[in-house]
C-alpha cells in the first residue's frame, strides 16, 4: 500500500515551518555561500552596460512597478545578461512545476525561476529564484518559500550537492545555499547603488560553479 503524503505549497512555507517539518537550520556562516560570494569574476563591458541601463530604469520606477513589472523590466534582463543556456545540458526556466517528497510531505510549486539541467524542460534543478515582493511587509516569507523550492530540488540531487537560491524584496537581493539540513542567507544587496555590479558578478560566479559541476567549458 502506497504511503499517503501531505501536499504543501511552496507559497505557504516559512522558515519556521521548514525547521518544524524538515529540521532545516539557518546557519550564519556556510562555506559554500562564502565561496560563492567571495570568488567573483570580473564583468566585461557589455555586462556592466546592461547593469547600468536596467539600474536606471529600476530607479525611475521602483516606487510604481508591481511584482510582475519588476520581473519583466528588471529582474529578467539582469538574469538574461548572464547566459546560462548550454544546449541539452543547462537552461534557465520560469514557472515550471517542481516537486519533491520528503518523508510524509510533498512540496509542490512553480518557482519564478529555476536553473536546471535539460534544455526543453528542467531535469535536475541546481538553483531556485522565488517570490519577489515589492516590500518586506508583503504577505509571506520569501526566504521560507524559496527554501521549500530548494529542498524539493535537493531531492533530485541525491541530497549531496549544494543547492543555490536567490530571492528579491523590492530593491534588495538575497542569496542562499542549502546543503543537507543547513542553509545560509547572504546580507542584502541593493540594486540601486554600486552593489548592482556585485549582484551581476554573483550570478556570473553561479554560472561558473554550475558549468564546473556539469563539466562544461567556460
Amino acid at each position: 500500500m502506497q504511503k499517503e503524503v501531505t501536499k504543501l505549497s511552496f507559497n505557504e512555507m516559512t522558515q519556521e515551518k521548514m525547521y518544524d517539518l524538515f529540521e532545516l537550520r539557518n546557519v550564519r556562516k556556510h562555506e559554500a555561500l562564502t565561496t560563492w560570494l567571495s570568488e567573483l569574476p570580473e564583468l566585461n563591458e557589455e555586462e556592466k552596460m546592461v547593469a547600468k541601463i536596467y539600474q536606471k530604469r529600476l530607479i525611475d520606477n521602483i516606487d510604481v512597478w508591481n511584482d510582475q513589472e519588476l520581473l519583466i523590466n528588471f529582474i529578467g534582463p539582469i538574469f538574461g545578461s548572464i547566459n546560462f543556456t548550454v544546449f541539452y545540458k543547462l537552461n534557465w526556466f520560469a514557472q515550471r512545476p517542481l516537486s519533491g517528497i520528503i518523508g510524509e510531505y510533498e512540496l509542490v510549486g512553480k518557482p519564478d525561476g529555476t536553473i536546471a539541467s535539460g534544455y526543453y524542460a528542467p531535469k535536475v534543478p541546481y538553483f531556485s529564484f522565488h517570490e519577489y515582493k515589492k516590500d518586506i511587509n508583503s504577505n509571506g516569507d520569501p526566504a521560507g518559500q524559496n527554501l521549500a523550492a530548494m529542498l524539493a530540488g535537493q531531492q533530485q540531487n541525491d541530497n549531496e550537492e549544494v543547492i543555490y537560491g536567490c530571492y528579491v524584496v523590492g530593491r534588495f537581493w538575497y542569496f542562499m545555499v542549502l546543503k543537507g539540513k543547513e542553509y545560509a542567507i547572504s546580507k542584502d544587496y541593493s540594486t540601486t547603488d554600486e552593489e548592482i555590479f556585485e549582484i551581476v558578478k554573483i550570478l556570473k560566479a553561479l554560472r561558473n560553479i554550475l558549468f564546473k559541476r556539469l563539466g562544461i567549458e567556460l
